[in-house]
């Protein structure tokens, strides 16, 4: 019995450091989302190329309550586009459609722009430049995407 008290106070423990953890949480990390992101803000490149060095990045949405999350990107026609695999379903996307405000957390620079939906949504125009960055996912028919995928061009604040 005293084996069973001692790991139920383990289990507690680790509980609530958790939760506190979870309270003050920053930057997503892998699935687990996360909240106001940080490092060095950077002007809003001219060429966002250079985001495909990075696999993910990271994207806050919803400026006053900040929610962010890990996430793809790939550039098209030399712009940055954001896709939300199960769009109608996640948090993130719906924030976007409220307030197109985001931050983007590409390497340790923070970018700040606005999102916008892509509609009517085309996947076969993109699939070019996503198998450039994603060979595994690009190089699939369009009629092997999964459904609901939202997709977001990114733009600078100012217009």
């Amino acid at each position: 019995m005293n084996v069973l008290k001692k790991v139920g106070k383990v289990v507690a423990v680790l509980v609530l450091l958790g939760g506190i953890a979870w309270l003050f949480r920053g930057d997503p990390f892998f699935m687990i989302s996360g909240r106001e992101l940080s490092g060095e803000s950077a002007p809003y490149p001219k060429d966002w190329s250079f985001s495909d060095d990075y696999r993910t990045i990271a994207v806050e949405t919803r400026p006053d309550d900040p929610h962010s999350v890990t996430t793809l990107c790939f550039v098209h026609k030399g712009m940055l586009y954001v896709p939300a695999q199960a769009g109608s379903k996640k948090q993130w996307p719906q924030f976007v459609l409220e307030d197109p405000r985001v931050r983007l957390k590409i390497g340790e620079k923070i970018y700040y722009a606005k999102a916008e939906r892509v509609l009517p949504l085309e996947l076969a125009d993109y699939a070019e430049s996503v198998a450039a960055k994603y060979p595994e996912i690009g190089d699939r028919p369009p009629d092997e995407f999964p459904d609901d995928i939202w997709l977001f061009r990114i733009r600078p604040m100012i217009n």
